[in-house]
């Protein structure tokens, strides 16, 4: 087999994180949301910004966590974070700030118990390695997380679509046409 067919086969044996109760509570805090922050970093922070493009497509006010245009937060907003590990210092500062600013706090992470996952409203725990943790996965480090995130994050692209009743063809319409 290829190695391609290994990490296919390793993703589908993954269980299915849109079976997590909180992700009704995820999405009815994204379309209520007045603004949504999205955060991460490294690999996972890569996720997290592809998932921040595809909100706002489907027309949500989203901020990319350490853009230089990045507004202030309030009461209303949301930020979700995407960590493995859950212990990225800079993420747990962010989350405490966010907190403070009474901003809901959502965090994707494979650690339920993580210092970042104790300061969530909401978790969603993705069953694969961090870079810190043991592992049978094929695949080094964080990968298999990240890709499952990215899945993830697809597949409540895809939700949030229909929710909406919102197509392809609107989601062109936000599309960056300066590109």
């Amino acid at each position: 087999m290829s190695e391609l067919t290994n990490i296919l086969n390793e993703l589908d044996s993954m269980t299915d994180p849109l079976i997590n109760n909180d992700i009704d509570k995820l999405i009815d805090s994204i379309i209520s949301a007045k603004r949504i922050y999205l955060s991460g970093v490294g690999r996972s922070g890569l996720m997290i910004k592809a998932f921040a493009n595809r909100l706002m497509q489907l027309g949500f006010t989203i901020s990319v966590v350490g853009e230089i245009s990045g507004p202030h937060t309030h009461h209303g907003d949301l930020i979700i974070f995407n960590s493995a590990s859950g212990s990225s210092s800079n993420l747990i500062s962010q989350a405490k700030i966010a907190r403070d600013n009474k901003v809901k706090v959502a965090v994707i992470t494979t650690n339920e118990t993580s210092e970042l996952a104790q300061q969530a409203d909401l978790i969603i725990e993705i069953k694969a390695q961090s870079k810190f943790s043991q592992s049978t996965s094929i695949q080094p480090m964080g990968s298999l997380f990240e890709q499952s995130t990215l899945l993830l994050f697809d597949s409540l692209s895809l939700k949030l679509m229909k929710i909406m009743g919102i197509n392809e063809q609107d989601m062109l319409k936000n599309h960056a046409n300066l590109e």
